[in-house]
């Protein structure tokens, strides 16, 4: 297998948190509000020339809200020197971790959006974070927004190691309210077996693939003064 570029692979999952509207308040009043979610994130690197896209060498990344079924990612296709990796191991979000470009002898020829609702995919994740899937239709897009196809997806993830679990709390003054939020996050790193379109994820030695599987439990307590 290859080697990646260092820090191509690094993780980078944020999870959206809906919190409920509070109307206007009594002094005194108190509340609690929670929320709970899951979500995936994977990276990969195909190795090899795609029937009808350009470039040798392909990077992506896709994020996956478990409970609303959406998925948002995007792939890059890059022309590479025989033996050399781009510098990125995803798409092209990883890119703001930089903050310079660095070099490389590869040239992008390419950006794809993947993106599909409820309608198109299907996104299961179990409890333990033991196993995770995507299966359906991903529409794809240039970088203009542009529908250029819809491949199938059929994704799956294989927790490895423990389960990480963390909490962060953050607390302040918004006008007449002061409040607290409470988030604990429970994650997984995890394999991923399957394809989306032509990209397989493990179908060749020189393919690089990971992933990460997350559950969220969020509260906010609050007061008015």
């Amino acid at each position: 297998m290859s080697t990646l570029h260092k820090g191509a692979l690094a993780l980078v999952c944020t999870v959206p948190i809906a919190l409920a509207t509070v109307s206007p308040a009594q002094a005194g009043d108190r509340w609690t509000y929670r929320s709970s979610g899951a979500s995936l994130f994977s990276t990969w690197v195909e190795v090899g020339t795609l029937n009808g896209i350009a470039g040798n060498v392909h990077t992506g990344e896709l994020s996956a809200d478990v409970e609303r079924d959406e998925v948002y990612g995007s792939v890059v296709d890059w022309t590479c020197p025989e033996g050399e990796l781009p510098p990125y191991g995803g798409g092209h979000g990883e890119h703001a971790a930089y903050e310079e470009e660095p070099e490389t002898n590869c040239v992008v020829e390419s950006v794809r959006e993947l993106f599909a609702g409820d309608a198109l995919v299907d996104v299961t994740m179990d409890r333990k974070l033991e196993r995770a899937s995507i299966t359906g239709n991903l529409v794809v897009a240039d970088h203009e927004g542009g529908a250029t196809g819809q491949p199938a997806v059929d994704m799956t993830f294989t927790g490895v190691g423990t389960t990480f679990s963390s909490t962060t709390y953050e607390s302040g003054t918004d006008g007449d309210y002061s409040y607290t939020y409470r988030t604990t996050r429970s994650t997984r790193q995890a394999s991923v077996d399957g394809a989306i379109g032509a990209m397989g994820f493990t179908d060749d030695a020189d393919d690089i693939s990971t992933g990460e599987m997350t559950r969220y439990r969020t509260s906010e307590r609050g007061s008015s003064r």
